[in-house]
């Protein structure tokens, strides 16, 4: 049990504040990847499982889910989601990866669509497509020799230690800069 500290009344919340949960109109928006893991198929394949969040306009922080089966009995269920994964990555301008996480908190378009309710679920938003910001469907273009000096001038992924998030370095804090001077 957890003590809020104040007196909460849910009728006191207008019912426009309270959130909605229908799925938003079908169109592109500006989102970003901000969870992902592989879970395991009931056929024992691979999914990749993606929580995007839009990141502007009148749907900003509301999240949508994408499954991309990478590992798959079924061909065709392997390619498409293949070819998602590349699109992904062309959007956000990453290369080869090993990890998931290089694609979190990269700008990137969603082509959004509504799914019809069924088997006693309610409709609900999937992703369609995923495109640069450009407006422009992803292309499997190689990085131009201007963008390749900017890529080699990262760290490596080993030279963090350890392969797991919680094991590397936090790269925001190796940027942040604090000028206070309060002393903690």
């Amino acid at each position: 049990m957890a003590d809020l500290g104040m007196h909460f009344n849910p009728s006191d919340v207008p019912e426009d504040e309270k959130g909605s949960f229908d799925p938003m109109p079908a169109g592109d928006y500006n989102a970003q990847i901000v969870e992902s893991e592989i879970k395991q198929t009931k056929s024992g394949g691979d999914m990749l499982r993606l929580t995007l969040e839009i990141i502007d306009g009148p749907f900003a922080n509301r999240k949508v889910w994408d499954n991309l089966n990478i590992r798959n009995n079924n061909a065709t269920a392997q390619q498409i989601a293949q070819r998602a994964l590349a699109d992904i990555c062309s959007a956000t301008g990453t290369g080869a990866l090993t990890d998931s996480e290089d694609l979190h908190f990269k700008p990137l378009v969603v082509s959004l669509k509504i799914e019809p309710a069924r088997d006693g679920y309610d409709a609900r938003n999937a992703v369609k497509r995923y495109k640069g910001r450009s407006g422009q469907p992803p292309g499997n273009k190689a990085p131009s020799q201007a963008q390749r000096p900017q890529q080699a001038a990262q760290p490596a992924r080993g030279s963090g230690g350890g392969s797991k998030p919680w094991e590397r370095p936090s790269q925001s804090a190796a940027r942040t800069v604090n000028h206070d001077d309060v002393p903690f």
